[in-house]
């Protein structure tokens, strides 16, 4: 029998220091850019009661749940998504009149899901929710947004697909389709099933124009051009509307700058059932399922009492993280203060002023001697090592340039209290280029 106390379960996993040095490198580029065009942060529960979910169907249905009983039998369930959370939050909390609000958010959220390649059980999404506008410039901020934050940590070869819901339903509605056959169409057009699409639609009873319209769904991808095809004589007004809001859409976002970035694909149909408007998904190179997805949801908030126009996007941090784990990243190097015998107060002292003043310092806290700490300096990423003695002295091994400067600990802290004068556009407290021996540039 296995150990299980060694091991994680499926669909969940570690992160180690170098990966997890990436993801909090990730998260904090994507917070600084949602939160520079006004979105504020969030946290909801890491579970709610199941109620909160149990409408919603496709990849959050029951099924993709975890579910659990608390002490008064009442079915709880882990986070399946940030957005229904959001909007059960912002339907019961937010203040009167506060609309429309910008929410952003980290943080894990869980789904039984096939382990098989890349999925998780357990995975790490930042995003954010525009909740009280239903104008296609909402859309457009939310998308715009999105490709910023992918962008700014570092990805430039993506492409942001977008698409629009409610044209299908307006087409399933003038082709007077129920629930069951909606449903066996939407996966025949996913799967770009031309002969299956072919099969349902030779039996209704509807405009030729209408019907090759659906039978071409899955192949309408491109530029501005796809507007003019979707424009088909027959067309219903629900359909029409949903064109002229993501041609809106599509516009706004070219005239942002992101022309080379955005595709119109009006075969994407996203499973979950909430979205109601423009749906979208963001692709790049060494990742087969999307980095990012979002779309309006305007029904969602409904659920909770409180009816608004509301679109969001998350971003899947561990799929970056796979992304850029392939790119060099910059490892920052650190000091290593060792204290001989009774000169620990020393040695604190000087690692203490070294890091107020953005310097990464360790302390060697080994029972070894100086040469077990050097041996230990070639295990890490460290550039200088600092030994402090109990007379004050204090000696500096620079291993960059391969050199050991003598001095006293007193003229190393006067040389920091000193300078704290200098303001050269920098906090740290320092001219820059000036060498003070500890093995960092300033």
């Amino acid at each position: 029998m296995s150990n299980w106390k060694l091991h994680t379960p499926n669909g969940v996993n570690d992160i180690l220091p170098d990966d997890c040095t990436v993801k909090k490198e990730i998260e904090a580029a994507i917070w600084s850019v949602f939160s520079s065009i006004g979105y504020k942060e969030v946290e909801t529960p890491s579970f709610e009661y199941y109620d909160c979910y149990a409408d919603v169907n496709g990849q959050i249905s029951q099924e993709h749940m975890f579910k659990f009983f608390d002490e008064h039998g009442r079915i709880l369930a882990l986070r399946p998504d940030f957005t229904t959370s959001i909007a059960r939050m912002a339907s019961t909390k937010a203040p009167e009149g506060a609309y429309p609000l910008r929410y952003l958010y980290t943080g894990s959220v869980f789904r039984v899901e096939q382990t098989q390649g890349a999925r998780q059980r357990e995975f790490t999404q930042s995003g954010i929710e525009l909740i009280g506008s239903y104008s296609p410039a909402a859309d457009a901020e939310v998308i715009s947004a999105a490709m910023e934050a992918v962008m700014a940590v570092g990805i430039e070869d993506f492409s942001m697909e977008i698409g629009q819901i409610a044209f299908f339903n307006g087409l399933v509605q003038q082709a007077g389709l129920d629930e069951k056959s909606i449903e066996k169409l939407r996966e025949r057009i996913d799967s770009k099933d031309s002969v299956g699409i072919k099969t349902i639609t030779d039996k209704l009873n509807i405009e030729d124009s209408i019907k090759n319209l659906i039978i071409d769904l899955p192949y309408l991808f491109g530029g501005a051009e796809i507007f003019e095809k979707a424009y088909v004589d027959g067309l219903n007004e629900m359909s029409k509307i949903a064109l002229d809001n993501l041609k809106r859409i599509y516009e706004l976002l070219c005239l942002y700058g992101f022309e080379k970035y955005v595709s119109i694909d009006l075969g994407m149909l996203e499973s979950i059932d909430y979205y109601t408007g423009s749906i979208f998904k963001c692709y790049t190179h060494g990742v087969g399922f999307p980095i990012c997805a979002g779309g309006r949801y305007d029904n969602l908030m409904s659920r909770f009492g409180a009816p608004k126009g509301a679109v969001g996007a998350a971003i899947g941090i561990n799929r970056l993280i796979s992304v850029l784990s392939d790119k060099d990243t910059h490892e920052v190097s650190a000091s290593l203060v060792y204290a001989e015998n009774n000169a620990e107060g020393i040695a604190y002292d000087i690692a203490y002023n070294l890091r107020v003043n953005g310097c990464l310092v360790e302390m060697y806290i080994g029972d070894g001697t100086y040469k077990d700490a050097e041996e230990y300096s070639k295990t890490r990423n460290i550039n200088a090592m600092l030994r402090a003695f109990p007379d004050g002295k204090l000696q500096i091994n620079d291993f960059a340039k391969h050199e050991i400067i003598e001095t006293t600990a007193n003229e190393f802290l006067g040389y920091y209290d000193d300078n704290l004068m200098f303001d050269d556009g920098c906090d740290c407290g320092h001219e820059h280029n000036h060498d003070c021996g500890c093995g960092h540039e300033h």
